[in-house]
């Protein structure tokens, strides 16, 4: 099903691209500094709509909002356990890691792997150097 133009999810991809991983209340603040009369329920329901249709990834975060990320290609992604920031992984590694992932995967269960979630908890460089700084 092709769906008709939407300048309200024209405004929903551009904010996506401009933010980095942002929460649905991220992205309705960022539009409403243009048009304050979006609704957040506006918000809300175009970025589930546009996950649904694999338009864009929900990254659902366990204790926090879901974030969306305008990025699915295969890839990974990294969550400071210390400010919170989000972080993709670099070009290149992924499409190998995740093809030997789902390989090693379907051996073992004999499930065959149509998608996959993976998040990574580590601490980010920037906070590393503000920790390394207080000694």
């Amino acid at each position: 099903m092709v769906k008709r133009f939407s300048a309200k999810r024209n405004m929903i991809r551009e904010a996506l691209l401009e933010l980095d991983h942002p929460t649905a209340s991220d992205v309705y603040d960022y539009i409403r500094k243009e048009y304050p009369n979006i609704s957040l329920g506006t918000v809300y329901r175009n970025l589930s709509e546009m996950a649904e249709d694999g338009e864009i990834l929900r990254l659902s975060m366990s204790n926090s909002p879901d974030r969306f990320d305008f990025n699915t290609e295969d890839h990974y992604h990294v969550v400071c356990t210390e400010c919170g920031h989000i972080l993709d992984t670099g070009e290149g590694l992924d499409a190998k890691l995740l093809s030997d992932l789902d390989r090693a995967v379907e051996a073992s269960t004999g499930l065959f792997v149509k998608s996959r979630y993976l998040l990574f908890y580590g601490i980010c460089r920037e906070c590393m150097k503000k920790d390394s700084g207080k000694e």
